[in-house]
């Protein structure tokens, strides 16, 4: 028998921390448990230490008062060298499948505009990082009825299309995989290159693979396939507004497992109009432990 799930949330008793709180609620299964986490600062001294975790339970009543009618959850108060780090090693102890995070405090109300802890999350986190717009606690019903994917035909998107198939059956969602062919100027790197690669050609190609991966990876979920040209973070980040949840894999190098974020997906999660997820690349042959991805291989 499995273990049920876990997602980890951090929390600091803010509105970002709030908003992670609602995200992870929603895309929490029956059996999930959420484990809560507040970090505080680590070597301030035995007074200080005292003071600091007082501090955080003290915020962690929030979290109990808003989950009162949630059946799974556990509070942990983590001493820890920065926010960042005491909610990866919660992770790595909890054995989570995902974890939770809020947006910066500043920028456009519905934008994740991801301020330090966050961008020091998404990176090498153990697992998939989630993060939570502004103000996503003020809709009265979070649902995932259109689940986009950043799809490139790379092995990371497709363990990103894993995970967002896996959602969408236990959300009753429509996936959408989103592929852009890059044109020529779309950038000032690419502005110069001529002759201009054969966009027909590349789109045609792009599409075929993308279905394929629908067929393979995700047959009994309903999709679609939307192929766009453009700048890639730029045009993902304006179809993120159609959307419910978009989830994009992470870049294919630094350690195995790890969340990391490379150009696109760093763009995205200053730019995205809704939560993200980023799934980190698989181990050639094993599968990502986490509870987005299904129990399959590249």
């Amino acid at each position: 028998m499995s273990a049920a799930p876990v997602i980890v949330v951090g929390f600091d008793g803010l509105s970002q921390g709030v908003d992670a709180l609602h995200l992870a609620q929603a895309l929490a299964a029956e059996d999930t448990e959420l484990v809560v986490c507040c970090v505080y600062p680590r070597d301030v001294g035995d007074h200080g230490t005292t003071k600091a975790a007082d501090d955080a339970e003290r915020r962690l009543r929030v979290a109990r008062e808003l989950l009162t009618d949630f059946p799974r959850a556990r509070f942990s108060v983590r001493p820890a060298s920065s926010p960042a780090a005491g909610l990866h090693e919660e992770a790595e102890e909890s054995g989570a499948g995902l974890l939770v995070v809020g947006s910066s405090h500043r920028g456009p109300v519905g934008r994740v505009i991801p301020g330090s802890v966050t961008r020091q999350a998404l990176h090498a986190a153990p697992c998939p990082v989630a993060v939570a717009p502004l103000w996503l606690q003020s809709a009265d019903d979070v649902s995932f009825e259109e689940i986009g994917v950043a799809y490139d035909g790379g092995a990371p998107s497709k363990t990103a299309l894993k995970g967002a198939a896996r959602l969408a059956r236990e959300h009753g969602g429509h996936l959408r995989l989103v592929s852009v062919v890059e044109q020529p100027g779309a950038d000032w790197a690419s502005a110069w290159v001529w002759p201009p690669p054969a966009d027909g050609a590349v789109r045609a190609a792009l599409e075929v693979d993308a279905r394929k991966a629908l067929e393979r990876l995700a047959a009994d979920v309903p999709g679609s396939v939307e192929i766009i040209d453009g700048a890639p973070a730029h045009e993902l980040a304006l179809a993120s507004a159609r959307l419910s949840l978009l989830v994009v894999g992470s870049r294919g190098y630094g350690p195995i497992r790890r969340t990391l974020l490379g150009t696109v997906s760093g763009r995205l999660a200053e730019w995205a109009a809704c939560p993200i997820v980023v799934v980190p690349r698989a181990a050639e042959g094993s599968p990502v432990r986490a509870h987005l991805t299904v129990a399959a291989t590249l």
